[in-house]
């Protein structure tokens, strides 16, 4: 299997390359918090606030419903500018996946993340590092991806029939403790589907909320999964979604000195993991593609005829952020057709969207099987994803936001051996006629 090693491109040799990273994601964290702050009256922004940091959180739960448009926003804006400060402090360097998973953490605090919950997630990973002796840096990714179990800290605190204090501090007392053990079990369930899931943090968090939910189920506890959906903003966030895609399509223009140059590679690439377009293919092409993911998304859902709630918003967002690390036109495109075959083919609701529209953007987290195996295995794929995502909610009861990714792990841990199967057979058969057709010359 061929896999794209990170090294350092021309691009990052510029003394002011990190800087210039930094201060681009603080300005999309600024504007974030600028359009919540001028939203909503300051009352009514505080009321949203306080909303959201007590809400249970668990899927599927919309911040602008819970909160309001602006409090979403300024939530969004807060907890993903904390990420970077929290980057910045530890002198992490900015590539792909932290790209990725900042637009993640961007993304799903419109839908169950927000300060409150996901701070004891970054203590626990940080008393890991120290606890292993290394830098945090290392583990960098698996503290702003692990963030997805943040609604089992709410749920904890808000949800459950504990009191507030006492839920409150033992909701902390679990994130730590998950905090702690994410970084060595991501990287073990790695091998699990072999880097062809972008979203591994994704199927890690899930076994660790299906083993959060059953031991609360054990002890009595029912876990509600909410489906609180606003739509009545779908104008407004679709409005800025476009104008961030073409934001993106435009200063990744000019950064790669109006050109496309690049862009030929990363459309070539498979997307395995681990792929880093950045220092593959220059920050410049990276902006480019994950304007056009953008655009492709947003035109995706309008399509199917969706709206741009809370959670389709955070969808489009990680898909952007995810065409820094592995996701482009080319190897997505299957997966989003074979989902909506699988809707169309069976006897699935489709009049409400929202289900389908979510697992075809977030199964995108498939798209290095359609990039490595082909176009046909990308339709197989999506299909699957979209028989299985429904299906899985329930063994961890909302608790882990990247539903998908944990549906994703799984698709991809049963299709790869097989395909490479096929591939195997393919082979030997070619090499059988072949060593027949030169006994034949003999």
């Amino acid at each position: 299997m061929t896999r794209r090693i990170i090294h350092k491109t021309k691009d990052q040799s510029y003394p002011d390359f990190q800087a210039f990273l930094y201060r681009l994601i603080a300005a999309y964290c600024i504007i974030l918090m600028l359009i919540g702050i001028v939203s909503d009256p300051s009352i009514d922004l505080i009321k949203g606030m306080f909303r959201i940091f007590t809400s249970p959180s668990n899927l599927i739960t919309d911040y602008f419903e819970v909160g309001s448009f602006g409090s979403a926003f300024l939530n969004s804006g807060i907890l993903t500018m904390a990420s970077l400060l929290l980057l910045w402090i530890k002198k992490v360097r900015l590539n792909g996946p932290m790209i990725a998973a900042l637009f993640t953490v961007s993304g799903f605090s419109f839908f169950g993340k927000d300060i409150f919950n996901s701070v004891p997630i970054f203590l626990g990973v940080s008393i890991y590092a120290r606890l292993v002796r290394k830098p945090y840096s290392q583990f960098s990714l698996a503290a702003l991806f692990g963030s997805t179990l943040s609604p089992v800290i709410s749920y904890i605190a808000f949800g459950s029939n504990l009191p507030w204090p006492a839920g409150i501090i033992i909701g902390y007392l679990v994130g730590i403790f998950i905090g702690m053990i994410l970084p060595p079990l991501s990287s073990s369930f790695l091998q699990f589907h072999r880097g062809f899931s972008l979203y591994n943090v994704g199927f890690t968090s899930g076994i660790i909320a299906m083993m959060a939910a059953s031991i609360m189920r054990l002890f009595g506890e029912e876990i509600d999964t909410p489906r609180l959906i606003a739509r009545q903003y779908s104008t407004e966030a679709g409005i800025f979604l476009c104008s961030l895609s073409i934001a993106l399509l435009l200063v990744g223009f000019v950064v790669n000195n109006r050109s496309l140059k690049g862009m030929k590679s990363i459309i070539a690439s498979p997307g395995v993991l681990v792929t880093d377009f950045v220092t593959e293919d220059g920050l410049g092409a990276t902006l480019i593609n994950m304007g056009i993911m953008g655009l492709l998304m947003i035109a995706f859902v309008i399509l199917l005829g969706g709206t741009f709630s809370g959670p389709i918003v955070g969808a489009v967002l990680t898909v952007i952020g995810f065409s820094a690390f592995g996701c482009h036109i080319k190897n997505s495109l299957p997966i989003l057709a074979g989902v909506v075959f699988a809707a169309f083919v069976s006897p699935m609701d489709t009049s409400d969207p929202v289900t389908l529209i979510m697992s075809a953007l977030f199964g995108t987290s498939l798209a290095p099987i359609a990039g490595y195996y082909g176009i046909l295995s990308g339709i197989a794929a999506g299909f699957l994803h979209m028989t299985l995502v429904s299906n899985v909610t329930y063994l961890h009861g909302g608790l882990n936001l990247y539903n998908n990714g944990f549906s994703c792990g799984f698709v991809a841990a049963c299709m790869v051996p097989f395909l490479d199967m096929m591939i195997d057979i393919k082979e030997d058969r070619g090499n059988g006629r072949e060593g027949k057709s030169m006994s034949n010359r003999e």
